[in-house]
């Protein structure tokens, strides 16, 4: 981490440095992941076939409105595009979290809930 910065502060500084902001970089990592065609995607959220290529190139900026309709397409968690990486403890509990079985992520859930209230 550089001195004096947050990770949030340093990830935007070293995308910023890079031309492309980080937010962009995750939806094209998600995108590609998934094997998803730019084209195909930006129309089956409403757009010109060429949105999202332009958008991910910086050409375009976006509402949230239609950053929304394009992660709902693609199945993509927005909040994944816009926070921070989790440390090695978060990611551990998110790798745990993951082969739950529903009926055991209800019940997480719950003491989670009650948790909190407390």
């Amino acid at each position: 981490m550089l001195l004096g910065m947050t990770r949030h502060e340093e990830n935007r500084r070293l995308s910023a440095d890079e031309g492309v902001e980080l937010w962009r970089q995750r939806l094209r990592q998600a995108l590609d992941i998934r094997g998803l065609d730019y084209d195909e995607v930006s129309e089956a959220a409403g757009n010109n076939p060429e949105y999202v290529s332009k958008v991910l190139n910086g050409r375009f900026n976006p509402t949230v409105a239609r950053i929304i309709r394009i992660c709902e397409v693609a199945n993509i968690d927005m909040a994944y595009l816009f926070s921070d990486e989790p440390n090695a403890d978060d990611r551990s509990v998110l790798d745990k979290a993951a082969d739950l079985s529903e009926d055991d992520a209800k019940l997480v859930n719950r003491l989670i809930s009650s948790a909190r209230a407390r």
